[in-house]
């Protein structure tokens, strides 16, 4: 089975229904020396629909889309321990994954559906055995470099480890 990317593009199926594979997707489909971040990440993580938008950490622009996708790069200090390679792509981790979900959901400019994201953001806690607490922690140790990190506090929050979708603290 094929999935489109957009008229003119599409990934077999098969290998998107495993961790490895779906790594190795994303090295083929996306610009060369990056890594997968945000939704990209989460898609890598947990599956489901290709994301809208093609993240990456990044420090060049990105002017053109790639596969009728917008390449939405994020230009971001990165820890060598919150990097990792999943079917030859660098990823982030699942938890710095989630970090970057709520940040990205802190930022009104940037920011898609929020229970798209309070719902991706859940499956890699229930998936990757981690809670809000270790997101939060990640955003405390260097929150000189992360922008809106008091409203990616409270996005997390709202998710807390009890599994809360409706957004209330």
């Amino acid at each position: 089975m094929l999935h489109t990317f957009d008229t003119a593009s599409a990934y077999l199926g098969e290998p998107a229904d495993t961790l490895h594979g779906r790594g190795t997707i994303c090295l083929q489909t996306s610009p060369a020396k990056v890594i997968a971040c945000a939704s990209l990440a989460a898609w890598i993580w947990v599956g489901g629909d290709f994301p809208s938008t093609i993240d990456v950490v990044s420090d060049a622009h990105f002017r053109s889309t790639l596969h009728g996708r917008r390449i939405r790069p994020f230009n971001r200090r990165i820890d060598s321990r919150h990097i990792t390679t999943v079917g030859g792509m660098p990823v982030t981790i699942p938890v710095r994954t989630a970090c970057d979900i709520a940040l990205i959901q802190a930022d009104a400019r940037r920011s898609a559906d929020p229970s798209a994201a309070r719902q991706t953001v859940r499956l890699l806690m229930d998936q990757y055995d981690f809670g809000a607490g270790e997101c939060l922690d990640m955003l405390d140790a260097d929150s000189r470099h992360w922008p809106k990190i008091r409203e990616a506090r409270t996005f997390l929050a709202c998710i807390g480890d009890t599994g809360n979708e409706g957004g209330e603290p």
